[in-house]
């Protein structure tokens, strides 16, 4: 019998209780718009030698593999930068977001690492590509924002872009990053909270998803516990202070990392 506090039985009952809004039709995709359009003015070429995006390019390149020559598709690509660091290793890097000033802000970060890109003025749920056209699709910090219909619908979009023998790979933020959750709530009560609607993934939740969009056989994983911290007041400051913001300790494997990664090999025809 379930415990009575079964975290996955409680969030779906506040779920239900509370009718969680999210970004589902023509209005919430035009706030989502303006919501990244906004979050797009903070995006810093610096950012990229930081300890939690090494950290992302560690995992990240290490579940995919061999990088030289693939055609790499992100889709919601935000700053691109991750991505800017895909075609650094020889990636073929395609992107596709609904922020123009998104995309405007790769175009920029892209030409100043003299790397080339395409850019894709897209929705995630209609974009035009050709099935199994891209050897690695990809995304980071988007599929939280949507109901579990919807994510389910943006996992099998995704999935169907991917060639046999290539990967699907997703990020999303871990729920058991209790820091993260503390913050993020004190955030949004102070109306400081820039990142709209937020549906926190846990390892359970994300492999059921995958399992109804079609994914059966994926490789799933935490990693960084330390840069939930980052998000209360001089968060940074203080795990400065305390020697945690070193690669070793942000890409450490922990079932409270902040980061959920999930990677999915497409079986070859």
């Amino acid at each position: 019998m379930n415990s009575p506090f079964d975290i996955e039985r409680l969030r779906n009952r506040l779920a239900i209780k509370y009718k969680f809004i999210f970004y589902k039709n023509s209005q919430f995709k035009e706030k989502l718009t303006k919501t990244w359009n906004k979050e797009s003015e903070s995006y810093k070429f610096n950012n990229d030698n930081q300890p939690d995006y090494l950290a992302d390019y560690y995992h990240i390149g290490n579940s995919l593999g061999d990088i030289k020559n693939k055609k790499i598709l992100e889709v919601g690509s935000g700053s691109g930068q991750t991505s800017a660091y895909l075609a650094s290793k020889g990636g073929i890097v395609h992107l596709v977001d609904i922020s123009k000033k998104a995309l405007e802000f790769s175009r920029r970060y892209f030409a100043s690492k003299k790397l080339p890109v395409k850019l894709y003025l897209q929705d995630a749920f209609d974009m035009k590509f050709p099935d199994e056209s891209f050897d690695y699709v990809w995304n980071g910090g988007v599929i939280e924002h949507f109901e579990d219909k919807d994510k389910i619908t943006m996992i099998k979009n995704m999935w169907k872009l991917v060639k046999p023998g290539g990967k699907l790979l997703i990020t999303a933020p871990n729920a058991y990053d209790i820091q993260f959750m503390i913050a993020k709530k004190i955030l949004q009560i102070r109306g400081k909270w820039s990142f709209g609607s937020e549906d926190d993934l846990t390892i359970k939740r994300f492999k059921k998803l995958s399992l109804n969009a079609g994914i059966n056989k994926l490789l799933i994983y935490s990693y960084n516990p330390i840069v939930g911290l980052w998000f209360f007041p001089y968060g940074r400051e203080i795990t400065n202070v305390l020697g945690l913001n070193s690669l070793a300790s942000h890409k450490l494997k922990s079932p409270f990392g902040h980061v959920i990664i999930l990677c999915a090999k497409k079986p070859s025809k």
